[in-house]
Parts: C-alpha cells; sequence; structure tokens
C-alpha cells in the first residue's frame, strides 16, 4: 500500500519557513518521495508500518497548517493518470511487481 502525505503549511515568517523546511526534510530522509509540490508518497508494507509512520508524521509535524494523508493499495497507486503535464513517476512506481532485496 502506499500513504499519500499532502500538506499546506505557512511560509509567511522566517519561522514558519523553517518549520515547512524541517518538515519537508524530514520526509525525504525517511523515504517519501515528491509527487508534486505539497504531495508525498512512500510505499507501506503493513498496517504496523502505517501506524509507525502515523506516528512519526505527528511527531514531526509543525504546529500550524494542515497535513492530510491517503493511504490507497498499489493498484489503486498505478492507476493514477496524468491529464496535464509530464509524468515524473518512474518505471518502479508504476508497477505492481514486489522487489525483495536480501
Amino acid at each position: 500500500m502506499r500513504m499519500i502525505i499532502m500538506f499546506d503549511l505557512p511560509t509567511e515568517t522566517s519561522a514558519d519557513r523553517r518549520n515547512y523546511r524541517k518538515f519537508r526534510k524530514f520526509l525525504i530522509n525517511n523515504g517519501y518521495t515528491m509527487m508534486q509540490y505539497s504531495v508525498y508518497s512512500k510505499i507501506i508494507l503493513n498496517r504496523s508500518v502505517l501506524n509507525y509512520q502515523k506516528l512519526k508524521l505527528q511527531e514531526n509535524s509543525p504546529s500550524k497548517g494542515q497535513i492530510d494523508t491517503l493511504v490507497v493499495t498499489e493498484n489503486q497507486y498505478v492507476n493514477i493518470e496524468t491529464i496535464v503535464g509530464d509524468a515524473v513517476r518512474t518505471d518502479l512506481e508504476e508497477s505492481t511487481d514486489r522487489m525483495i532485496i536480501l
């Protein structure tokens, strides 16, 4: 499954901009990939990982703004269609094949 994070954070003051950068850096460092500006996604293996990721998001979220999560299956994620613009998803992201690295 995939967890999609959509956020709208204020950037009016220098503290707001710092919190925005800190949250975005947290997402990138924790394996989230950018789908669009302020929309990130991450592969989630099971419900316990999902609960852990939600807890980490709550711990690292700024106090202002709005952050939403959406969990979809891999098949639902693969069926995303780009209406306008170039799709920036890789072949790996558009596949439902599983990869195990030992």
